[in-house]
Parts: C-alpha cells; sequence; structure tokens
C-alpha cells in the first residue's frame, strides 16, 4: 500500500480492504463475507465498544470560551475551526472550507474515483497545507467521529474512510505546495507513544509546522524511546511535541519528559503534549511537566506561535 496513497488494493472481487489494527485485531471485507449473521453482531459489538467510546469522549459538548459573547465548544472548534480568529487569518480558508461536504461523501462512497478526482483538485488549488489541516481535513475526521456515534455509517464504512483519509494526508504532505522556510529557521521533534494507534493528528500536526516553514524531524514513525533521546542530545530543538495514546501512559509520558530536560541542550526546548488519551483525559496530564497540553493541532500551532516568537 506504499505507493497507493488512496488505500485501496484491487482484489478477486473488487472488494475493498478494511483493516481494524487495535489491540491486534484485522480482518478485511473479504473475511467478514463469511461471517455469519450472529458473528457479525458480535463483531460490531466489540469494536463499538472499544471505538465508540473513545469516539464520544472525543466529542463532549465541553464550553471552553466565548467568541463575540458566544460560548463556543471545542467540538465546535473542531468541527469549525473558522471559529477561531487564529484560524480565520490562514489564506485561502473559504476554498479550503467549500470542500468539506464533498470530500466527505467521497471518503465514504464504495468507488474510489471520487475521492481520487478530488485528491488531484486540491493539489491544483494549491492551497497552503496548514489551511487543508485546520480547515478540511480535521474537520472531516471529527464528522467521522460523528457519522459513527450518530450510527449514518458502520463500522467498515467508517474504517474504509479513515484509511483513505490517512493515506490523503501523506500524499498532499509530498504533494501539495511546499512553503518558504523563513530566515530564521525553527525546529521541532514530533513523537508518539507506544499506544498510540491512530497517528492521523502526529501526520497533521507535522503538516501544519512544515507548512510554517520550521524543520520537522520525527513524526507518526517515531516511537518515544532511545532514538528520540539521542535525537534530543544532538541538537537543539524549539520544540518538542509528543502525542499520547492511552491514560495508563501518562506516568511514562511525565518520565519521558524528566529525561528529556535532563538535557543541557534541551534547556530552553518547549514541550507540548496531546494525542487521543490528552483529549479525553486531560486532568491526567496537568501534572506531567509539559509546558503545554494540546487538544487540537490548531492549538499546538497557536501555543508554538506564542512560546517561541
Amino acid at each position: 500500500m506504499a505507493n497507493n496513497y488512496d488505500g485501496e488494493q484491487p482484489t478477486e472481487n473488487n472488494k475493498t480492504p478494511s483493516t481494524l489494527a487495535d489491540n491486534g485485531l484485522t480482518i478485511t471485507a473479504d473475511e467478514t463475507a463469511n461471517l455469519s449473521v450472529q458473528d457479525l453482531t458480535v463483531l460490531e459489538t466489540s469494536v463499538r465498544g472499544q471505538v465508540s467510546g473513545l469516539v464520544g469522549a472525543l466529542h463532549p459538548n465541553i464550553k471552553n470560551r466565548t467568541l463575540n459573547g458566544t460560548s463556543v465548544s471545542r467540538l465546535d472548534l473542531r468541527l469549525h475551526p473558522e471559529l477561531d480568529e487564529r484560524a480565520r487569518q490562514m489564506p485561502s480558508m473559504d476554498v479550503a472550507i467549500s470542500y468539506r461536504v464533498p470530500f466527505l461523501k467521497a471518503l465514504i462512497d464504495p468507488d474510489p474515483r471520487h475521492h481520487r478526482d478530488l485528491i488531484e483538485e486540491l493539489v491544483q488549488t494549491n492551497i497552503p497545507l496548514q489551511t487543508l489541516a485546520i480547515h478540511l481535513l480535521c474537520p472531516i475526521a471529527t464528522e467521522l467521529g460523528n457519522y459513527w456515534c450518530n450510527d449514518d455509517a458502520d463500522f467498515m464504512q467508517v474504517a474504509v474512510a479513515s484509511t483513505r483519509l490517512s493515506n490523503i494526508v501523506n500524499h498532499l504532505t509530498h504533494a501539495g505546495p511546499r512553503p518558504t522556510v523563513p530566515k530564521t529557521e525553527k525546529r521541532i521533534l514530533l513523537a508518539r507513544s507506544r499506544g498510540t494507534k491512530h497517528t492521523l493528528g502526529v501526520t497533521l500536526v507535522r503538516m501544519c509546522f512544515q507548512d510554517l516553514g520550521w524543520i520537522v524531524d520525527g513524526g507518526a514513525d517515531m516511537e518515544i524511546g532511545d532514538t528520540m533521546y539521542m535525537r534530543l542530545s544532538a541538537r537543539s530543538y524549539d520544540l518538542l511535541g509528543l502525542s499520547v495514546g492511552r491514560l495508563e501512559e501518562a506516568i511514562d509520558c511525565k518520565e519521558a519528559i524528566e529525561r528529556s530536560r535532563s538535557e543541557i541542550v534541551t534547556e530552553n526546548t518547549k514541550i507540548v503534549i496531546g494525542g487521543a488519551a490528552v483529549l479525553t483525559h486531560p486532568e491526567g496530564f496537568q501534572n506531567t511537566g509539559a509546558d503545554f497540553v494540546t487538544r487540537s493541532a490548531l492549538e499546538a500551532i497557536t501555543l508554538a506561535e506564542q512560546a517561541v516568537g
């Protein structure tokens, strides 16, 4: 699948494969065709029990800020980042927003040709990657979660759509417009915990910082561990971004931050943590020693600009 960014592979019956890799569970669309109705019910109940709990936690109606006298929830901002002043300043915002509905429909559509055509359109528009990430890709990922919670799509459709979205993000990262590197180069190192199963958020953050002209090391492929510490000791970074997938990893996260700060070269490095666990249980990460605890790519870049300048 490395050279096939839409996540589709031909099969004998032209069926679209889907993989659910959490907790070692790997099931393809072809295999589900051989299951009985009862087995399918048990399977979906099992998957929904794990995924819908997470998705539901990602969509709480928490009021956290006021814009123009109106209370706005974090869910509102994930679905409609244009409500945020910083996000409204991004170029080509309106163009990116106009793609939300057709792009989401194309991801769900069984026919892969529709989303392939939209990918080519997006590349041709030259919308900055940061704008695509914040105003198109992040809202679509959130809406896919809503589709699951509201039963607007079954778990196989959501799995296929999510796989397509992840591969599209990787494709756009390499095929999209290249930013102009500023004279003063800022550097960020990104890594994820072992429990981070869904790495789309890390890739979107990487996309945003690259578009801002930062030098970005690491990413979804770098796990918190020896390689990360070697990178930190070898050169100076303005920012270290950690994505944490599970609440149980809060203690490990704290230890990783303490070790990261033990190097003289990291004396001025700001540390920001985010990820699925932070989004669902932010209170569990307040005492890890991080400079910032963020719930979205938009928050991460906003805080980075304020802290690093």
